[in-house]
């Protein structure tokens, strides 16, 4: 049964760890995320590992860096965005009229960023959002980085957890 899989690892040439940082960046890329999915870079990092040619931590490293590149993208972008969507008047008068609101999602992003960036990472829908979205709350970026390198870590160890036990599946 099983078969059909294993012909279809040996036909993936080794070079397509170049494939890994890729995929990983474009999955946390603000609006392209929200198209490319998960799914695809655990199977190519499944069937990578699958072959042998490239050991785990290095697939997971691949994919912790290309993550982690897109997540400072996005929030650098909300970031320079936010003086842009402040000089709107229609965005200022939203403000005003939910003034409250407003200040309660600020000050939820400042105080329990760490779990709002955690979250955004684990969860596809918003993967490619958080980001950009502290970067437009006025998240400091030194807080961010710390945060989504801990987001990062904890989400790779995930694909990793993943990888091994679809590596087990096949052999």
């Amino acid at each position: 049964m099983f078969e059909w899989i294993a012909n279809f690892v040996a036909t993936v040439p080794p070079q397509a760890w170049v494939l890994v940082p890729i995929v990983a960046f474009l999955e946390s890329c603000l609006f392209v995320g929200l198209f490319v999915s998960g799914i695809f870079l655990l199977s190519i990092v499944s069937v990578i590992y699958a072959q042998g040619h490239v050991g785990l931590p290095v697939l997971v490293a691949l994919s912790f860096a290309g993550a982690l590149i897109g997540d400072q993208m996005g929030f650098y972008i909300g970031r320079m965005a936010a003086p842009l969507l402040w000089r709107r008047r229609a965005v200022r008068r939203q403000l005003v009229r939910r003034k409250r609101a407003y200040r309660k999602y600020r000050a939820l992003m400042n105080h329990a960023a760490l779990p709002a960036v955690c979250l955004g990472r684990l969860s596809p829908p918003i993967r490619s959002i958080a980001p950009v979205l502290a970067g437009v709350s006025g998240v400091a970026p030194g807080r961010f980085l710390v945060y989504d390198l801990v987001a990062c870590a904890l989400w790779a160890g995930g694909l990793a957890a993943l990888a091994y036990g679809a590596g087990q599946m096949t052999s």
